[in-house]
């Protein structure tokens, strides 16, 4: 088929775009004139992989064939939640957006009729803001998902289907997901899309609706976006019924949630101004913003319904623990900034950084436990105790380049009561402060049910094998005065390494030192 206008940008091993227009093979028939003129074809690349490839009745396509306009409309419409949303609809529950949404589409089983509606509603809103698929208007893309994870963006795709898929029709790519810098999306992607509006509206097709698209790319160009985009980055926005970003309009729920300017000034009453500008200090550009700050860090890990109680609490934590002077300790000698690898497990990666900590820190395990709150103190961690209304948060990380590297636990979580969860926290906490700092070595991260599902697991992990080293494990394992795989084998264990005996367990577990009918039946007994 004759390409009339082609565009492409990126580089297909990170991210690129390849936008072509055709003549329409229907002439029209059954779509707008502004339409027909944008037939055409899409390639995306991500990792090396095109997912717009496809085999269909035996032939292999290498784009995505159909009306285009519907989807630039999309883009220009949701840039911001595009790149700067994070937080999943109802639930925080795997690891990338495509395989969150394919789980949790439909409400609970047991939900009632308004809960299921309130549920769906939230879904399929989130759904219109992420995913290619919601532009197809008809046609046939892949189900690709686009959100922000913190410093990074995630596309994540799968091969599900789409309604009207003809038989013998399949995606070259199947599934997968990748980080990449915002940069390295958001740049290719608005060289293409705006170049394509370009070439659209100085068609003689062009009418009042490409003229619109043409204004929203103007504002989205000219107009300040950064306090916007800090709202979405921050999880504090609301939205349109369809699904369209707001311009910048957060709606306030009765149960307290806030929006970023309230964290602004939450911040502005308890600290100075160098305290709290650091607190806010993004590195942005006019498409994206690059680095998060301290606050959108700490908030896209809470509750969506953060109470003002707890804004002040963060607030006055974000500020007090900014001691330049103070933020240069022990800890720094071993932090390095490690992604999360999206192809092994994140539990593989957690266990092989604290045994590289092991080694480079040396321990001594001549006492048979792990003193994690004596090594943090000779690190110059400072842990702190804080009220906070979310029960869920265990507790919470801050550090930056200006922050004494802080642990914070949370008085009312039900794991505070242990002393035994208390040290795993401190654990759990330590792999965020050694390894998840983000631009300019920046964390803040609450640890709880909306923290990302991969980082939480691969520090969970963590915890387990640093408290409770394989060399030391095999030591109790043999001294254990009964089988480690009864109960009081387990008791035994669990009293010398300090730790709980369901973390006891699954680690054991994870050794190997029992079977999984062992683990399950002890389990089961607690």
């Amino acid at each position: 088929m004759t390409v009339t206008w082609e565009r492409f940008a990126g580089n297909t091993e990170v991210f690129a775009v390849r936008m072509s227009f055709m003549p329409d093979p229907d002439d029209g028939y059954g779509a707008t004139q502004e339409e027909s003129a944008s037939w055409g074809a899409l390639q995306l690349w991500v990792g090396g992989h095109n997912l717009c490839a496809h085999t269909d009745q035996g032939e292999v396509l290498q784009g995505a064939h159909w009306y285009l306009l519907p989807l630039l409309e999309w883009v220009i419409m949701n840039w911001n939640p595009l790149l700067h949303e994070e937080r999943l609809p109802n639930t925080n529950s795997a690891e990338s957006a495509v395989a969150a949404l394919s789980m949790w589409r439909n409400a609970p089983p047991l939900a009632g009729e308004a809960e299921s509606l309130t549920w769906e509603q939230a879904a399929y809103d989130w759904w219109s803001r992420h995913t290619l698929r919601s532009a197809r208007s008809g046609g046939l893309v892949p189900n690709v998902f686009i959100r922000r994870l913190r410093d990074l963006v995630e596309v994540s795709w799968n091969d599900d289907p789409a309604a009207g898929t003809p038989r013998g029709f399949t995606y070259s790519a199947t599934s997968g997901r990748m980080l990449l810098d915002p940069e390295a999306v958001a740049i290719p992607l608005h060289e293409v899309v705006s170049a394509a509006i370009g070439h659209l509206s100085s068609l003689p097709a062009a009418g009042s609706r490409i003229d619109r698209l043409r204004a929203m790319l103007h504002d989205l160009e000219v107009v300040p976006q950064r306090d916007i985009r800090l709202d979405w980055l921050a999880g504090l926005v609301g939205h349109h019924p369809r699904g369209i970003a707001s311009e910048h309009v957060s709606e306030l729920t009765p149960d307290g949630q806030v929006r970023w300017s309230e964290i602004v000034a939450a911040l502005q009453d308890v600290g100075d101004e160098a305290a709290v500008r650091e607190a806010i200090a993004v590195d942005s550009t006019s498409l994206v913003i690059k680095g998060s700050c301290h606050a959108t860090l700490l908030f896209s890990s809470l509750s969506p319904t953060v109470t003002e109680s707890d804004v002040r609490v963060f607030a006055e934590l974000l500020v007090g623990t900014y001691r330049p002077e103070m933020a240069r300790t022990g800890l720094y000698e071993y932090v390095t900034n490690i992604q999360v690898d999206v192809r092994v497990p994140p539990w593989e990666q957690g266990y092989d950084l604290a045994e590289s900590l092991h080694a480079e820190l040396q321990l001594d395990f001549r006492d048979g436990w792990v003193d994690i709150a004596g090594l943090l103190r000779d690190l110059g961690v400072q842990v702190l105790a804080k009220e906070l209304d979310d029960h869920a948060v265990r507790a919470c990380s801050i550090v930056g380049p200006h922050h004494i590297p802080t642990i914070v636990q949370n008085t009312r979580s039900s794991f505070y009561e242990s002393s035994d969860a208390q040290r795993f926290d401190l654990a759990h906490e330590m792999c965020h402060l050694l390894y998840d700092r983000s631009h300019g070595q920046k964390l803040a991260m609450a640890s709880g049910p909306w923290a990302p599902v991969a980082v939480e697991q691969r520090a969970k992990a963590f915890a387990a094998m640093f408290l409770m080293p394989t060399e030391l494990v095999a030591q109790v394992v043999a001294d254990a005065p009964t089988l480690i795989t009864e109960l009081s084998g387990v008791d035994a264990a669990a009293r010398r390494l300090r730790t709980s005996r369901r973390a006891t367990i699954e680690h054991l577990y994870n050794l190997t030192f029992m079977t999984e009918a062992d683990r399950e039946e002890l389990l089961k007994r607690l």
